[in-house]
């Protein structure tokens, strides 16, 4: 609201200027009131055009976009406009106190359009160079050598260096428009929906709307999962949402199945096509289980990717935060989905990214493999298993590091995160934690035993939505409780045990505005900060957004940056991981907010620096990933 009421601050004051003249009886003719509303409409457009200019220049925005070419045309209207009435603005402007008003001269008419014209020129010109100033700062990664680093390992700290690079140089601030931007050109967003022209196309069963108990992996449930995974659920206008949430509306992720055992599906490789729930096939054959970077010989094997212009032409040094926090939101419904119907369902942790991008036959630059899964409960192939590997002399390695790809500091973070596998000395592994530790002393609260429902998950996924309008009524604890409990404390971790839930209490029964850190395993909160503008802070760190500071509560999620460091394969693919573990407890509690008849929106914009002054965290130890609104829906 503070953004509306400065762009808004002008013409509320011209409107109270003419409000309080006609109360007093002296209400002006109304050319002057056409000149001055003149005047005004030049003040909004300049600076409409102005800083449209500098974001096309600074963020590499499409110039000829629709709204940009009705922009241009305005501004060109607008000219033509003071072409016409200059003489009027001039007569009524400098018209002398007690004297005729004297004709402008045409030499003095037209010098005055020549210096509007240069005046407007300028301002446009100075707002580009500006633009273009600012969108020449980026990412630049100074990656060691083998040779340079020496024995003493220096080189398995370059993922880390980019990672810890690339999560200051996309955090948000609000000196940061002005202090830098990126330089990628990403152009177009490609289509919502990839398409193999020409390929064979299967049909899948319409997806069930129950669990089937322990049935086995068949096709039926394939549709199921694929549906409630990342399905089309609403069409409103032009856009197809899904059944998962992703930021913007803008689903990069696609999923990819390689069948091998599967009744009811021809063996092969297949792209799942979400508006039509229906398979691609891609290739009769289906890649084995090495050349998409598996240990597993399971029935099926689901690839996620995330074709990352889809969301970099709004989101751009930020994307990859983005990408694989929608792509948790997704998996987790995948996750549940097989739970209910009774599908085993295995993360394959470490695998080669590149591998499977060839086996897919993607430009691992512009749609990137995120993530592997095995469905079905076919026993392990007969070659060991990664840590095993690892222990016989083979470990996972990242690959070697540029800058400067086609995607900036999105393809250097993406390949930070990736493996790949190598025949060298074996690397210690990381053991699994659990999700929250202990979050120290102090007056805890603690709360009560969760309230409970009795909607079916895949219900629950079918139904959901992101809701952005609350009523103001608090939220009861038994809720909060059961939303917590949800989040963490029934499930142990999946990819990372990195994850800390912060909530922020702004208007629940029997708390007092504060920030608060989750203690899972004795479930309570830890009190964290408090303040009597709580609410206003809120607002303020999530971009001024209403959804936030309307909410009841405010779910801050972070990760820890030691835990995450001490992932198994790597600090960077740790990295990866905790993203992916916080978009699958935020999909919890979007899934646990619709049973309990709650609103639930994620955000994932936010100012890095008021995140964690807001939750309490120190950004030396944990780093703010991830916002969730909930609250009594409006």
């Amino acid at each position: 609201m503070s953004k509306l009421a400065w762009v808004l601050l002008p013409l509320l004051l011209a409107t109270l200027w003419l409000v309080v003249l006609a109360w007093r009886g002296r209400l002006p003719p109304r050319l002057s009131m056409n000149v001055g509303f003149s005047l005004l409409l030049l003040i909004y457009v300049g600076s409409t055009a102005a800083l449209g200019i500098f974001w096309v220049a600074n963020q590499q925005l499409p110039v000829f976009d629709w709204h940009y070419l009705f922009g241009y045309a305005t501004v060109l209207l607008l000219l033509v406009h003071l072409a016409f009435n200059v003489r009027v603005v001039w007569r009524h402007v400098f018209k002398p106190k007690q004297a005729a008003v004297p004709a402008m001269p045409a030499t003095d008419r037209g010098r005055l359009m020549l210096l509007g014209g240069l005046g407007a020129l300028g301002a446009t010109g100075g707002a580009f160079l500006l633009g273009l100033r600012h969108g020449r700062t980026e990412l630049h990664i100074d990656a060691p050598s083998a040779a340079a680093s020496g024995a003493g390992g220096a080189v398995a700290d370059v993922p880390l260096a980019v990672v810890e690079r690339f999560h200051e140089f996309s955090a948000h601030s609000r000196r940061g428009v002005f202090r830098r931007a990126p330089s990628v050109e990403w152009g177009d967003p490609p289509p919502p929906f990839k398409a193999y022209p020409g390929r064979p196309l299967f049909k899948l069963p319409p997806p069930a709307r129950a669990g089937r108990g322990d049935a086995p992996l068949d096709v039926a449930a394939l549709s199921t999962l694929l549906w409630h995974t990342a399905g089309v659920n609403l069409q409103r206008g032009p856009i197809s949402f899904r059944t998962s949430p992703s930021s913007g509306a803008l689903f990069a992720t696609e999923l990819y199945v390689v069948a091998r055992k599967l009744p009811g599906l021809e063996p092969g490789l297949w792209h799942y096509d979400g508006q039509g729930h229906a398979l691609q096939r891609l290739s009769d054959a289906p890649p084995a289980a090495q050349a998409i970077g598996s240990d597993r010989n399971a029935p099926a094997h689901v690839l996620a990717t995330a074709i990352f212009r889809r969301s970099g032409h709004k989101y751009r040094d930020r994307t990859y935060r983005y990408v694989l926090a929608d792509l948790g939101h997704a998996l987790e419904n995948l996750r549940a989905s097989a739970a209910a119907l009774g599908v085993p369902i295995d993360f394959v942790r470490a695998f080669d990214e590149a591998r499977a991008a060839a086996a897919l036959e993607l430009d691992e630059a512009e749609e990137g493999v995120l993530a592997l899964l095995a469905l079905g409960d076919e026993p392990a192939a007969p070659q060991p298993a990664a840590a095993d590997r690892a222990g016989a002399g083979l470990r996972w390695q990242p690959p070697s590091l540029t800058t400067g790809g086609r995607l900036g500091v999105t393809d250097a973070i993406h390949r930070a995160t990736s493996l790949r596998e190598a025949a060298l000395p074996a690397a210690p592994h990381a053991p699994m934690q659990a999700a929250l530790e202990p979050s120290g002393a102090g007056l805890a609260i603690r709360l009560p035993p969760p309230q409970r429902h009795r909607m079916p998950v895949l219900e629950a996924i079918a139904r959901r939505r992101s809701v952005r309008r609350y009523s103001g009524s608090p939220l009861q604890q038994p809720l909060l409780s059961a939303l917590l409990d949800a989040m963490a404390r029934r499930h142990r971790p999946l990819l990372s045990p990195a994850v800390r839930i912060h909530v922020v209490t702004q208007a629940v029964d029997g708390l007092p505005p504060a920030a608060w850190r989750y203690d899972a395993l004795a479930h309570v909160l830890q009190p964290r900060v408090q303040a009597p503008d709580l609410r206003s802070l809120s607002r303020r760190a999530a971009l001024d957004q209403d959804v936030v500071g309307d909410a009841g509560a405010v779910f801050v999620l972070a990760i820890d940056r030691a835990s995450f460091a001490a992932d198994a394969g790597g600090a960077a693919r740790g990295y990866r991981h905790a993203f992916l573990e916080a978009g699958l407890v935020g999909e919890r509690l979007y899934l646990e907010g619709v049973a309990l008849g709650l609103g639930v929106c994620g955000v994932g914009a936010f100012y890095d620096d008021e995140a964690a002054a807001l939750a309490g965290v120190d950004p030396a130890r944990e780093w703010v990933v991830h916002f969730a609104a909930v609250g009594v829906p409006a």
